[in-house]
């Protein structure tokens, strides 16, 4: 019987910092033990005087409050810096794959990519013909790519302060956790931050489309929920122009931004479809308990650790 094992989910937001200690059992089944919320302070990173450096071993204390020499650390990250791309191939060789992602991650950069971390997911498609009569297998592969220096400064700054990182892994590729498989079900997660809103696009379990649009100085809250409308509207309507997000998806709100009153239903009426929040699929998931009391807004401001754990669950049970 394989025993339960304790992991830290570390989200490091534009404005708060949130994380979650959980425990994993054999089962499959997560049990979340403790989660904080915690504003980010300003010039953390990179620690550049000695006040500082105080002043980030106190909260580094604050955030691992319980932290056992056993426990696992997994960082999250979302950095507007990563490049995230989706492809499709032909079906090839592990070799021949990794030197297709490569050559395609180089064309979104002028940068020596040998400078960078490319790291990869690939999942096969079947696609049937049936004017041919005939299958044909692709993969459906999402590459990203991230600058070593950055996850060297993530590693000492953690180890530094007492903290050994077992992995860093981007956010979104832990929000699947929470979709059902479905070949036509589309599911679009809108995170809206402090400075940018994210928006990952789902065609079925698998991530299709990843956009960005950052906070200009300037604009106000309805110009901004207008960007995020036009941007959703983009992503939903097919080559042909001819379905939009109404009848072909659904839309999920997390992020600390998304809870201000009144940001869901102006979403939600300006698209002519129910905008949800992203706790809501995680009070429907049975396999997830939580061992003290916690709020909609603070369930929905922990998501991305929560699927995180959810993701290691999986992995842990063999079941991706």
């Amino acid at each position: 019987m394989k025993k339960s094992k304790r992991l830290w989910i570390i989200d490091w937001g534009e404005a708060l910092i949130k994380i979650v200690l959980g425990e994993v059992n054999d089962s499959g089944s997560v049990r979340i033990i403790d989660f904080r919320i915690e504003k980010n302070p300003k010039q953390i990173w990179p620690e550049t005087n000695p006040e500082t450096k105080r002043a980030t071993s106190k909260l580094l204390r604050l955030l691992f409050k319980g932290y056992q020499r056993t426990d696992e650390v997994m960082l999250l990250i979302n950095q507007a810096e990563m490049m995230v791309a989706t492809f499709t191939f032909p079906m090839m060789s592990l070799a021949d794959l990794e030197d297709a992602i490569y050559w395609q991650m180089q064309l979104l950069t002028s940068e020596d990519l040998d400078h960078w971390r490319i790291d990869f997911v690939a999942r096969i498609q079947n696609q049937w013909f049936e004017c041919l009569g005939m299958d044909e297998q692709t993969l459906d592969v999402v590459g990203v790519a991230i600058k070593k220096a950055q996850l060297t400064r993530y590693t000492r700054f953690f180890k530094k302060n007492g903290r050994s990182l077992n992995a860093i892994v981007p956010q979104f590729y832990t929000f699947d956790s929470l979709l059902i498989e479905q070949d036509d079900q589309s599911t679009l997660i809108i995170d809206i931050g402090n400075r940018s809103t994210r928006l990952f696009h789902y065609k079925g379990n698998v991530l299709s489309e990843n956009n960005q649009i950052e906070l200009e100085s300037g604009w106000n809250g309805v110009v901004y929920l207008q960007q995020i409308i036009k941007a959703v509207e983009q992503i939903f309507i097919s080559p042909l122009g001819c379905e939009k997000v109404g009848r072909d998806g659904t839309i999920y709100l997390m992020g600390g931004e998304s809870l201000h009153p009144g940001v869901r239903e102006y979403l939600s009426k300006s698209m002519g479809t129910d905008v949800q929040s992203i706790d809501e699929l995680l009070e429907a998931n049975q396999s997830l308990f939580f061992t003290k009391q916690i709020s909609r807004a603070q369930l929905c401001l922990i998501t991305p650790c929560v699927c995180g754990l959810m993701k290691y669950a999986q992995i842990r049970g063999g079941k991706n």
